[in-house]
């Protein structure tokens, strides 16, 4: 495995303002973190670089400070909409899709493998059936699209929302698994989010240990609400419900080789400047922990940091 982190840990301050990723990544970088997880779903938001004309100039740069800082990209997230709520012919789904195409072009250039991408759900009375057929649609051209760039596309699992409550597609097992004997597709696999399990109560254990195969990707945060978005996404060890200790183990028995991805931010977001480095450092200590629970041997990490 391979402990990284998405550039979300770093993203927005206290006072809702954004943080550049040229500032960004060398404090991830110092922290410990020498892999990121290049996040588009969050700079997709208005007045992000990435939406404008000039989004190559800013990847490139973004680039530039990766390499001045040691840091590369395996794991990366495509930005993402509802395609299931629009039709493929309206203009808003082409401008849509348009910034997704763009969001892998941009891992490509950072040298992403694999992108991370979420599924639509049909709100019809046949949900699941309607869901999938569209999902192997969308998912199959998308991995079209990627395969240009050796980068293959891994869906995340869902979780229903709860209040109100929505049902969502491709948040069950049989769901998951189902869709993969379908799709029947190598540039294909699964993201599994350890907080989506979490908050589904999923026996996550025994689902790793099914989609072993195709799992390829993860998203590790634990949670403290079901209900309020602010007090989702904290590091592992902060939330309550994910037995670590047992999911760990399982990881390593698998043989799972691919990104263990923090997704904490909103425990460092709401971290004052002067204590930023403090707060993504004790992320990465964690994640340290988290190996040593699975196999020390399963741990890629930077060391040159220890010591200090």
């Amino acid at each position: 495995m391979i402990l990284t982190t998405s550039t979300n840990l770093c993203w927005e301050r206290p006072d809702r303002s954004i943080m550049p990723l040229e500032k960004a990544i060398p404090l991830l970088a110092q922290a410990g973190f020498k892999i990121l997880d290049m996040n588009f779903y969050d700079w997709a938001l208005p007045g992000s670089p990435f939406l404008t004309s000039n989004w190559r100039s800013w990847i490139d740069s973004v680039k530039r400070t990766a390499e001045q800082n040691g840091v590369s990209f395996i794991q990366g997230h495509a930005y993402t909409f509802d395609y299931a709520a629009l039709s493929e012919e309206s203009s808003e789904y082409q401008s849509q899709q348009e910034l997704v195409e763009r969001s892998l072009d941009c891992l490509a250039i950072l040298g992403t493998k694999v992108c991370v991408t979420h599924p639509s759900t049909r709100r019809t009375i046949h949900l699941v059936k309607d869901s999938k057929s569209l999902a192997f649609r969308y998912m199959k051209r998308l991995a079209d699209y990627a395969e240009k760039y050796g980068m293959r596309i891994a869906v995340e699992n869902m979780c229903d929302k709860f209040s109100p409550y929505q049902r969502k597609y491709f948040v069950s097992f049989e769901e998951i698994s189902d869709f993969f004997d379908t799709v029947n597709d190598s540039r294909l696999g699964l993201c599994w989010d350890f907080e989506h399990g979490l908050l589904m109560r999923h026996q996550q254990e025994e689902i790793l240990y099914e989609l072993k195969k195709v799992l390829i990707a993860t998203h590790v945060s634990d949670s403290l609400s079901n209900v309020d978005t602010d007090l989702m996404h904290v590091p592992p060890f902060f939330g309550r419900g994910n037995n670590w200790g047992s999911i760990m183990p399982v990881l390593h028995k698998i043989g799972y080789k691919g990104c263990f991805s923090f997704e904490s931010h909103n425990f460092t977001n709401w971290l004052p400047d002067e204590v930023l480095v403090t707060g993504l450092e004790l992320c990465h200590q964690i994640g340290q922990k988290l190996f040593c629970l699975a196999d020390s041997s399963t741990l890629i990490v930077d060391d040159s940091n220890n010591g200090r």
